[in-house]
């Protein structure tokens, strides 16, 4: 046995038992607190000393490796679990029956939170980042490749781009076969919908014709993506099975740099890469984060999914992944009985004993939801999906899973309930200093001594594992605007699992101007409860001295939640986007020749998209209007490209000029071309992973927060002038003109 293979084993063993050694040693802290008496100075003592612990150990990099990096984690979670049984022995108290109702959902919001925490802390102990495995050098060895691009209603030009850049995937022609499966384009569709079907039908047949690739589709739309996977399934037959949401165009390596891992391990069954994606969502653009902070989707692939992956629990996400086809029947293909039939897949090939291999490098590039409300309709499919999970599969006492897998399957189909929490988080101070209930039995010192060090030590160890991924409060911040339009979808779930029906998430919309979106009213309704309950908190310690520690305490946490609400509104207007192609940060020379002026330049590459690439170089002659270029780049693998453009706009800074060049593809070919120069070079996408991945700057955090807030009160008093005074002034004048109605019929009567 090799070093390498014998690593590999220890590993694993480790992997078999530290779920059995975390719950022992938890339930031997457990034990141990309960014997421990200290008094109130005491517990303030030793719960500040472990945070100033944490403080100090994070700054040393070997503390992030394991054994140390375990050390560290249970550190922080002893101080989460002193809070928990301090909270639970002396804070819930009886004093009524609506208190008691409140007290006990602010504790369950609690300790859902803190056991979701525990949980991510458990997955993130120890992340494997999987790195590439070579294949034979002989492919003549390698397996045939089905690459599959569901669409149902996107623009013909989104999957031209994602059919066009597959057709160059660096693998060997005769065994790639790619295929667009329309089901759109359906024979019941043509029959339902008339000439809109019947014209996408042609559309994409002429398309795929047009491009070489394979058309398939069926007769009707039964289980949604998941019957249409099933049903190319049965009509293609490689050995493995790459799926490409329709959007998510692939880079020419993704193929080469996952294959081997099937060809390594029989017992893989699919391998998933990251999703990517080139432009922001709109949380992310309405509040103009995106080129500065880490992505919303940052943590789940960049910090969870290779925790996951040492539990071989990381799962397969719908697109950009490659499954083996002889796995895949094993389960009866993909899995449609919940809406998420991408994690449903996943956990019936876990419970079969096959394995899932995550590769960290993005190597697809995508589009997110360009509206709110597109958004809002993703993650509620999300949602109802992982619930049904939980329902229908539920990962914790079905068959076939190790227990650490239990645990991972479980976390993940758990965390969708944030929305319950994040509501009683918002509402449960304001209910104090509104309508007096009672739901948090606690003094000042007893907060300091047990709550202050149990929050910022979990602030701490969220930094510690997701840091780079995930800045402070920005998980507060996105989950907390998607928490109220979550709750509805939830419930409908648990009332009835079978329910929930598959929701395709738009993409590629354009707006032409400032929209605000129509799920801004919650949030209005909730941040108007806020407004009211800060003036109640200076009533209620003048007049009620004996509540002052609890009302200083609600009162912090309500101007908190206040803040954040504020800050949260810039989410629902909606930008203008008004661009075909989304414009992606980019980085590198190129060089630069001019016809007219019969000169060869050396430019800076700033940002390239599908039909533009912005340019920086410097230069005395003046351009002509619309300035014909030919540009010369290679990528990273070394290929080489000849483009052709005209300069569309520049402007002169300082001693460079700095110009928008509008790429030109007159024929198939330069077409192809230029998708792969765009698209295909996967170092470009690790490259703005890598510019992002750096820990927050508190300065950068508060000048957010202030910005945000600000811009936040203006558009809080644009959704109350859109959803309070508005319909307030039109049911005023339909009622005035009813009365004027009224008034000439009685003249009328009187004359008569």
């Amino acid at each position: 046995m090799g070093l390498r293979e014998t690593d590999e084993a220890l590993r694993r063993r480790l992997v078999d038992a530290l779920p059995y050694l975390g719950l022992s040693a938890v339930l031997l802290l457990f034990l141990h607190l309960q014997r421990v008496h200290l008094t109130l100075a005491d517990q303030f003592v030793v719960g500040w000393a472990l945070v100033a612990v944490l403080f100090v150990l994070k700054r040393f990099d070997r503390v992030r490796k394991p054994p140390l990096r375990i050390i560290f984690i249970l550190l922080s979670v002893f101080l989460s679990t002193r809070y928990v049984l301090w909270r639970t022995r002396e804070t819930l108290v009886y004093t009524g029956p609506a208190d008691c109702l409140g007290m006990l959902a602010l504790y369950a919001a609690e300790m859902y939170a803190i056991a979701l925490h525990l949980l991510g802390v458990f997955t993130s102990i120890w992340p494997l980042e999987h790195k590439v495995m070579p294949l034979p050098e002989d492919p003549d060895l390698w397996p045939s490749v089905d690459i599959l691009i569901p669409t149902y209603n996107e623009p013909k030009d989104i999957v031209r781009v994602t059919a066009t850049a597959a057709l160059h995937i660096d693998y060997p022609r005769e065994k790639l076969n790619v295929w667009i499966l329309d089901d759109g384009g359906t024979v019941a569709k043509r029959a339902g919908s008339g000439a809109s079907a019947w014209e996408r039908h042609y559309d994409f047949r002429r398309l795929a014709a047009d491009l070489g690739v394979g058309y398939i589709t069926r007769e009707k739309n039964l289980r949604a993506k998941a019957g249409n996977l099933n049903h190319a399934l049965s009509h293609t037959s490689g050995d493995l099975v790459l799926i490409l949401d329709c959007d998510h165009v692939p880079a020419r390596d993704i193929l080469k740099n996952t294959v081997g891992w099937f060809l390594k391990d029989r017992k893989v069954a699919f391998v998933q890469t990251p999703h990517f994606f080139i432009n922001p969502n709109p949380i992310e653009k309405n509040l103009a984060i995106f080129r500065d902070a880490p992505s919303e989707n940052d943590m789940f692939y960049r910090g969870i999914h290779p925790g996951l992956d040492l539990w071989n629990s990381s799962y397969f996400c719908g697109s950009a992944a490659i499954l083996r086809r002889t796995a895949l029947a094993e389960v009866g293909g993909i899995c449609g009985e919940t809406i998420t039939e991408d994690c449903e897949t996943a956990l019936a090939l876990h419970r079969r004993g096959y394995k899932s291999v995550y590769i960290p490098r993005p190597m697809v590039c995508g589009l997110s939801p360009e509206t709110f409300d597109d958004l809002i309709v993703q993650k509620q499919r999300w949602a109802q999906g992982m619930v049904q999970i939980l329902i229908l599969n539920n990962p914790l006492f079905g068959k076939g899973l190790k227990l650490y897998q239990r645990i991972c399957y479980f976390n993940s189909c758990l965390y969708w309930f944030f929305g319950v929490s994040r509501v009683v988080f918002y509402v449960a101070p304001a209910a104090f200093l509104l309508f007096s209930l009672k739901v948090y039995f606690a003094s000042v010192p007893q907060v300091l001594a047990f709550a202050l060090p149990h929050v910022i030590g979990s602030i701490v160890l969220t930094g510690f594992l997701y840091g780079r991924y995930r800045w402070p409060f920005f998980s507060e911040f996105f989950e907390g605007i998607q928490s109220l339009f979550l709750l509805p979808v939830m419930f409908s779930v648990l009332a009835n699992p079978r329910k929930p029906s598959f929701k395709v998430t738009p993409k590629g919309k354009n707006l032409e101007g400032e929209v605000l979106s129509s799920f801004a009213w919650p949030f209005l309704i909730l941040v108007t409860i806020l407004l009211f309950a800060v003036p109640a908190a200076a009533y209620r310690w003048v007049q009620l001295p004996m509540f002052r520690d609890i009302t200083a305490i609600t009162f912090v946490w309500c101007v908190f939640n206040l803040i954040l609400g504020l800050a949260s509104f810039g989410a629902f207007l909606e930008t203008k986007q008004v661009r075909r192609y989304h414009r992606m940060w980019a980085d590198g020379k190129i060089q630069l020749y001019l016809p007219r002026l019969n000169l060869r330049l050396e430019a800076d590459v700033h940002d390239v998209s599908l039909c533009g690439i912005g340019l920086s170089f410097k230069l005395k002659e003046k351009l002509a209007a619309l300035e014909h270029v030919m540009l010369e780049s290679r990528n990273s693998f070394g290929r080489k490209f000849e483009l052709e453009g005209r300069v569309s706009r520049h402007a002169q800074r300082g001693s460079r000029l700095f110009c928008g060049v509008e790429l030109l593809f007159a024929d198939k070919e330069k077409f192809a071309q230029t998708v792969e120069f765009v698209y295909g070079d996967s170092q470009r996408w690790a490259d703005f992973w890598q510019r992002k991945t750096r820990p927050a700057s508190l300065r950068w955090i508060f000048r957010f927060v202030v910005r945000s807030a600000s811009a936040g009160i203006r558009v809080y008093l644009m959704a109350v002038r859109q959803f309070v005074f508005a319909p307030a002034l039109e049911r005023l004048r339909a009622a005035f003109e009813r009365l004027r109605a009224r008034s000439r019929r009685g003249v009328a009567s009187a004359g008569a």
